[in-house]
């Protein structure tokens, strides 16, 4: 409704050249400078720079930034968010790395309904972000807490899925468990002293039984299925009139079979490598990235072999050349034949 509205604006003036000042030098820092901004771009790139700096208690960095008139002072400040938001992420690897086996340990705790964590190492800014990567990777509602400094109060969020209300949840403590509590249906954070842990715990085990939680669903909504011959550039045209892309909005998924494989390569050094494929798609070699399914080749199929896959299609930015490519999100070795 309304909020597309602003954002479409928002973008169309941001593509425009009408950035404030502190803004751009935050896209340029970002590698955006002189290329289309989409909504995707903002989500992933822009936005979780400006909210690092309130995750790591510093909030005033991103408003300075913002309305700074000083070239070198935004300069400053941009650089300094680009240190927080790297701190950041550092904070999150560290708290998925504290809590891995006590993630999986909840699950049977709590009946594949509920996965809690709870440390102390855990940084306060990052709660919301791993209770979020826990709710994804388990697709269960999540809860990550961790403490204040002194260890007297303990501080958490939660992020909700399957149609469980998270303020419902929070709210049927009753008004005198939290010092404070807040948030939406998907969302919410709380806070209660440190002494009552184990009986948030025992109340969430008594709550068990009434927890209902909605089927999941692994299929996927496809928008439209792909000839090889309609993969061409042109896609990207065609996309750009549905942006901006978001929440009751999501990008378009296509799907297409029988895509010839031409090559296939792994990326990345660490333990989770990517897979970048080329598909010939007759007039066009379409290339298509497929996060962390490295493994795949060669075990689940090979170069030459001919594949199903369902995809969405993004653009890529290399030597001031701008390529359109796939974003796989499924693929299987095609029982079609040529």
């Amino acid at each position: 409704n309304e909020n597309r509205i602003f954002v479409k604006t928002g973008l169309a003036a941001m593509n425009a050249g009408k950035i404030r000042k502190g803004l751009a030098e935050l896209i340029a820092r970002s590698d955006l400078a002189g290329k289309k901004i989409t909504s995707t771009d903002l989500s992933w790139k822009i936005i979780p720079s400006l909210n690092a700096a309130g995750r790591m208690g510093q909030s005033t960095v991103s408003l300075e930034l913002l309305i700074s008139e000083s070239p070198q002072e935004r300069n400053q400040k941009a650089a300094q968010i680009q240190a927080m938001n790297e701190q950041r992420k550092m904070f999150v690897a560290d708290g998925e790395s504290y809590t891995a086996r006590q993630a999986e340990e909840s699950l049977a705790r709590f009946q594949n309904k509920l996965c809690i964590v709870q440390d102390a190492r855990i940084n306060r800014g990052i709660t919301g972000i791993l209770a979020s990567k826990l709710m994804q990777k388990y697709n269960v509602p999540a809860i990550a807490i961790t403490f204040s400094e002194d260890k007297t109060v303990a501080v958490g969020s939660m992020r909700s899925c399957r149609n469980l209300i998270a303020t419902d949840f929070l709210d049927s403590f009753g008004t005198d468990f939290f010092l404070n509590h807040g948030g939406h249906n998907a969302a919410a954070g709380f806070s209660f002293n440190a002494g009552k842990l184990d009986a948030f715990i025992q109340k969430i085990q008594s709550m068990l039984p009434e927890i209902t939680l909605d089927e999941e669903n692994d299929s996927l909504d496809i928008d439209a299925e792909l000839p090889a011959d309609y993969i061409t550039p042109e896609l990207l045209t065609l996309i750009d009139k549905f942006e901006p892309f978001g929440e009751e909005n999501p990008e378009l998924r296509f799907i297409s079979k029988n895509l010839a494989v031409s090559d296939a390569v792994i990326l990345g050094k660490t333990e989770r490598q990517h897979l970048k494929i080329m598909f010939d798609c007759g007039k066009y070699k379409f290339p298509a990235l497929f996060w962390g399914e490295a493994a795949r080749l060669n075990n689940d199929f090979s170069v030459k072999d001919r594949l199903d896959v369902i995809f969405n299609v993004t653009r890529n930015y290399y030597n001031g050349t701008i390529t359109p490519q796939m974003i796989l999100l499924d693929a299987q070795k095609s029982s079609v034949s040529e």
